[in-house]
């Protein structure tokens, strides 16, 4: 039986990866092919019950592929972000690609495709021998890419990533780019496409921004941030498109927050004004800082509007900065986030050219 391999890589942290993986698995399985997943190189997000490092989107795959492989061999090198270079200090690159080879072996064996989803970055790994162009060579695989569209930079981070994956002799199959703001769309389809294609790499898809999948739900956030919540329990499953500050007059803050959707709330905890005026302009949630308590007549008004009201010991700064770097990640359970992730796949990239 012939094995077809594809190799999703990006060159950017939060590309889009998972949510190409998912949905072209998804659809595969429609087709009735058998489906396999491997992530040789994955960054360790949670931790297993002996406390060695997961990667939670090779254990999302897993659960939804229905995969028997266990975590070793689906993703058989987790590194840890900040400590990695210790973490490998003894490690001979030889024994680490071994043990990637194995791995694949092992999961691809019946297999008519496997999906292989890569790092962060092209180059994560590299250090032990086994950049994403490298391994793609080992596995005998094509890479696509998925490419968040920010600027005309993207055209240049392709070009880039093509020079380095010719240096390792590896196809550069095509590229797909996501998270396309509807502002950008016709300059995506208009101009970035054509100078992508003229280069002689296939643009396959260009998909639009969406909020589903984008959005973080309250329950995202708190297991994050930690804390306690004082009221609006009800709500944890509302979701959160825009963060803001308060730190206004109460005036101003009703304007200010009633121009925005589905918004997140961050001020003190002693600021009690703020807090009436954001429950009355309807916002998702809030996050009281300093390990400050709010009067307490404003809990039942947060519990009859449903509006989760979580207080948390940091300042407001750490608090913003903390939410900014979390990630809104596809779960086995998230029905919606799947189908959506689905709907987007099928109705704006040429799959059947890919599968």
């Amino acid at each position: 039986m012939n094995k077809k391999a594809i190799y999703i890589a990006s060159t950017k942290e939060l590309a889009g990866k998972s949510l190409v993986t998912v949905a072209l698995a998804s659809i595969a399985k429609d087709l009735c092919q058998n489906v396999g997943y491997f992530k040789p190189v994955g960054v360790e997000s949670a931790t297993d019950e002996k406390g060695e490092p997961l990667d939670e989107d090779a254990e999302t795959m897993r659960t939804i592929l229905n995969i028997k492989d266990e975590a070793s061999f689906v993703c058989p090198l987790v590194i840890r972000k900040d400590a990695f270079i210790e973490q490998f200090t003894d490690v001979e690159a030889s024994e680490v690609v071994n043990k990637l080879e194995l791995a694949y072996k092992t999961v691809s064996r019946g297999k008519e495709l496997i999906l292989i989803e890569g790092p962060p970055t092209l180059s994560v790994g590299a250090f032990l021998g086994c950049p994403v162009p490298k391994l793609a060579v080992d596995f005998d695989s094509k890479i696509l890419l998925v490419e968040k569209f920010e600027d005309d930079l993207i055209v240049d981070d392709v070009l880039q990533a093509r020079d380095y994956c010719t240096k390792w002799k590896a196809e550069l199959y095509g590229v797909i780019l996501n998270q396309v703001p509807p502002a950008k769309m016709l300059k995506a389809r208009n101009i970035v496409k054509p100078a992508i294609e003229k280069n002689g790499i296939k643009v396959i898809g260009i998909i639009p921004e969406d909020r589903t999948i984008n959005a973080l739900t309250i329950n995202e956030i708190y297991a994050a941030i930690g804390g306690k919540i004082l009221a609006g329990k009800d709500g944890m499953e509302k979701t959160v498109s825009t963060v803001l500050i308060g730190a206004m007059t109460p005036e101003s803050a009703v304007r200010y927050f009633r121009k925005a959707k589905n918004e997140l709330v961050i001020t003190g905890g002693d600021r009690t004004d703020i807090i009436f005026a954001a429950l009355e302009a309807g916002v998702s949630a809030l996050v009281l800082t300093g390990n400050l308590y709010p009067s307490v007549k404003i809990f039942p008004r947060a519990d009859e509007l449903k509006v989760p009201m979580i207080l948390v010991p940091f300042d407001t700064y750490n608090t913003l900065q903390i939410i900014q770097k979390i990630v809104g990640r596809i779960k086995p359970t998230d029905n919606v986030r799947i189908n959506r992730a689905r709907k987007l796949v099928k109705e704006n990239v040429d799959w059947k050219q890919i599968l």
